[in-house]
């Protein structure tokens, strides 16, 4: 993908013809595959991505298991990257592709000195952190006021939508590292769900129907 094309159609929001240029001669466009690494943990952040197609999630790994942070969509960066890269710190999260995704990615130096001199850039990513403040909130509501069917359906929900599949292939073992339970709370609660009629199980895909 040509990044002058990129600029034309997707990057259109970066109004500054001279940020344009340090693009054009800064970053480059990369393709990444399904469940390749786009942030490692305890690695320093050297390039921040932002997404021009497919799906990244963002994760904590913790005794074996990984809990979902967030996902990035297309026209997003993540918020980990942007501080880790500014201040030269490990990232202590992880990034993967969810699916086959293409990104620019930029200098992680040159993020704090492009705030400063593009309003469009900085525009973009204040708002990169209002979203994500946003997201937290709503997994705090989530926590503090949900019962755990219910979270788990809005799990599968917000699944969903990021995947644009209301099919889900993930096992029973996943969704209770996800969220932090056991295995059989998980299908015991998924079960209910299904008589419920608001997902249908089949063997190892979750269909949500409301």
């Amino acid at each position: 993908m040509d990044i002058s094309e990129v600029l034309s159609h997707q990057l259109r929001f970066l109004r500054e013809k001279e940020l344009h240029e340090e693009i054009k001669t800064q970053c480059q466009v990369v393709s990444m595959e399904a469940g390749s690494p786009v942030l490692r943990d305890g690695a320093y952040v050297k390039v921040v991505p932002i997404l021009l197609s497919g799906l990244v999630k963002v994760v904590k790994e913790d005794a074996g298991k990984e809990f979902l942070l967030y996902y990035i969509y297309p026209l997003e960066s993540c918020i980990i990257s942007i501080n880790c890269g500014i201040n030269q710190l490990k990232s202590r999260v992880k990034a993967v592709a969810e699916d086959d995704s293409t990104a620019i990615l930029i200098p992680a130096h040159l993020v704090g000195e492009w705030q400063r001199k593009y309003h469009s850039f900085n525009e973009f990513i204040l708002n990169l952190y209002q979203k994500r403040f946003d997201d937290a909130l709503d997994a705090f509501n989530a926590l503090a006021f949900q019962s755990l069917d219910e979270r788990l359906l809005s799990y599968l929900r917000v699944k969903a939508d990021a995947i644009e599949n209301k099919v889900i292939k993930m096992t029973h073992q996943e969704l209770s590292d996800q969220l932090g339970t056991t295995r059989e709370t998980v299908s015991r609660m998924l079960k209910k769900l299904e008589v419920e009629d608001r997902i249908v199980l089949k063997r190892g895909t979750i269909e949500i129907l409301l």
